[in-house]
């Protein structure tokens, strides 16, 4: 574009002449009469436009003036309380984090705590891979020996011992703490030496690298998990989940409710888990369950499969690195010649290598190894699932125990000192078992196959049973709204799901706490249920609260004692202007700045509108 600039100011002409002469210029750019037509048509609307603009032009245009000059004035004042203000607030948030820096540089202390620690001893042990091959021995103790050809393999639990015997020295006369772990889970002698517990203090290293292992593939067999014994007092409180609207215990539960319970025991039911089980019961797909086969179901743990024969050891980094030059050596072949020993090396939930035929174990037992070598190695991050995987591995131990063991071996690791009580960890030290979750478990899944019956998301129930608008749910809400909706809960059922979901103890439960127990993703069958429910009718609207509402009488000495004051506002922010959107007048919105002051215990501010 070449646009001349003047140096002087220009004489004013209409916008109808500009666009007329430039027409002129370009007259061979018009082809046809329709083009002419349009051209004429601007400019005549144009032309109008300006005659009536001349007509009121004068004492309009001063007052129009005047109008912009004290609009650009009071603007300026504005902007200056709002650059002023402006300042004061990043004045006040830098000092806010400076004193949230210092007080994180207080309470936060990343270093293990100060000992005596002792470095000997600490020279690796190598060991024969061939030993990996050497099946599991219940009495090893002595030296068991197998010839193979021209060598003798030492069974690997020479070298390896079991995570339930690993323990640190912390104190000078007192014996170290362990935990009871899975009866799979191994430390390998060169990442800790146990016999280090009884006389020194020793500074841990990272659990960065875990080695998992099958001696023999043919060997393998699926079996249930080890768990505990159901009580009484935790049979009793699980019947109340087969409590009927009469009030009897002789209720059922559906077979769509029971796939959301196992869901929320983390049963991957849609998957080979699933399968497997349905398999064992392919009864239950079809016929409600009742107490008894829900209680067989628990007890014998049938849904939570491991793989005897398999086994995970927590390897030095100088390990891990020899077995991955060994495994890089037999690519395509068989790990020891003449057996079908497999092995893999993992990092957290990343494997790094695999030798010919290896086949990882069910997400179950895979998960927990991994969940409880991140909680030997102190570590505070955890997702729910590996949460309830922590809880369900050390349920045999005792709440105290499981602390205690926690922060002795942090201390002896480089890591924040942050109480764990508070971290996300916390449900491991406070729940004894998986058990004493099930009402919370059994009242979100049967929810949420009610949700799912109907064809209704989360969000729009929890809409739809808060009756008062205010974005939380509490335990009269929910109890009506599920009775509106058809699923009538135990109060004590019903109290362990709210009492699990309300983190801050408030007696209330927002969004995005509901949608955490109850939310689910579409499966293509939402549309299908929603129509099939009620027959595709609308429900009725949920029940109000305007029955329940009582007219409270103020005393009069209170009223008399409540003033009522206007207050005039010199402040305000700007909300909205009109700059950029090509309207005709210029036109702004400001909020008041309301509040302030250091007396506001008893005063309350109520802003009535905005200025425009």
């Amino acid at each position: 574009l070449d646009f001349t600039v003047q140096n002087s100011i220009p004489i004013p002409v209409p916008l109808s002449d500009t666009l007329r002469n430039s027409v002129i210029r370009r007259k061979d750019f018009v082809i046809n009469d329709y083009d002419k037509a349009v051209i004429d048509k601007i400019l005549l609307v144009l032309v109008n436009s300006e005659g009536l603009q001349q007509k009121r032009f004068g004492q309009q245009v001063i007052e129009d003036a005047d109008e912009e000059d004290k609009d650009v004035n009071m603007s300026k004042e504005q902007t200056a309380e709002e650059e002023v203000l402006k300042e004061q607030e990043e004045e006040e948030e830098e000092e806010e984090e400076e004193e949230e820096e210092e007080e994180e540089e207080e309470v936060v202390d990343e270093s293990p705590k100060k000992k005596k620690y002792s470095r000997d001893g600490e020279n690796p042990d190598p060991w024969k891979v061939e030993s990996l091959s050497v099946p599991f021995q219940k009495d090893f103790g002595k030296w068991l020996k197998k010839k193979d050809g021209d060598f003798e393999a030492t069974p690997w639990q020479k070298y390896f011992y079991p995570a339930s015997e690993f323990s640190v020295k912390n104190y000078l006369f007192s014996k170290g703490v362990s935990l009871q772990f899975p009866e799979y889970l191994y430390i390998s002698k060169n990442y800790y030496e146990k016999t280090w517990s009884t006389k020194t203090h020793r500074r841990l290293k990272n659990v960065i690298v875990t080695m998992d292992f099958v001696p023999s593939r043919s060997a393998i067999e699926e079996v249930a998990a080890q768990g505990k014994a159901i009580t009484g007092a935790q049979e009793k409180m699980l019947r109340r989940a087969f409590t009927g609207p009469d009030g009897n215990t002789t209720g059922t539960i559906s077979a769509a409710e029971l796939k959301e319970v196992l869901r929320a025991v983390d049963v991957d039911v849609d998957g080979e888990e699933g399968d497997k089980l349905f398999q064992k019961m392919p009864e239950l797909r079809s016929r409600p369950v009742t107490f008894e086969e829900l209680k067989q179901l628990l007890e014998q743990r049938l849904y939570y499969r491991i793989q005897s024969g398999r086994y995970y050891v927590a390897l030095s980094l100088f390990e891990a690195e020899c077995m991955r030059a060994v495994m890089h050596q037999q690519t395509h072949l068989p790990l020891i010649p003449g057996h079908d020993t497999a092995v893999a090396l993992r990092t957290d939930r990343t494997t790094l290598d695999s030798t010919y035929g290896y086949q990882p174990a069910q997400g179950f037992q895979d998960s927990t190894a991994q969940s409880c070598f991140r909680f030997i190695d102190s570590q505070l991050n955890y997702q729910p699932r590996e949460v309830s995987l922590v809880l369900r591995a050390l349920q045999e131990n005792e709440l105290e125990k499981r602390y205690n063991f926690f922060v002795e071996v942090r201390s002896n690791r480089r890591r924040k000192q942050k109480d764990p009580a508070t971290s996300a960890l916390s449900k491991v030290f406070i729940t004894a078992d998986e058990h004493h979750l099930l009402n919370y478990k059994i009242a979100a899944g049967r929810i949420t196959a009610m949700l799912k019956g109907r064809g209704m998301y989360p969000r729009d129930c929890f809409a739809a049973i808060d009756r008062d608008r205010d974005g939380l749910l509490n335990y009269e809400d929910l109890k009506h709204g599920l009775d509106w909706l058809g699923l009538k809960l135990d109060q004590v059922l019903l109290l362990g799901f709210m009492k699990e979901l309300d983190k801050d103890r408030d007696g209330f439960i927002n969004l995005d706490e509901f949608k955490s127990a109850v939310g689910f993703e579409d499966d293509g069958t939402m549309a299908a249920n929603a129509a099939a429910f009620n027959n595709g009718m609308p429900l009725p609207p949920m029940p109000s609260k305007d029955s329940e509402k009582k007219v409270v009488n103020i005393p009069p000495p209170v009223l008399a004692a409540i003033k009522v004051k206007v207050k005039n506002i010199n402040k305000f922010n700007l909300v909205w202007n009109s700059q950029g959107s090509m309207s005709r007048q210029k036109i702004s919105i400001w909020e008041p700045v309301v509040g302030g002051g250091a007396f506001r215990q008893n005063k309350e501010t109520i802003c009535l509108g905005h200025f425009a």
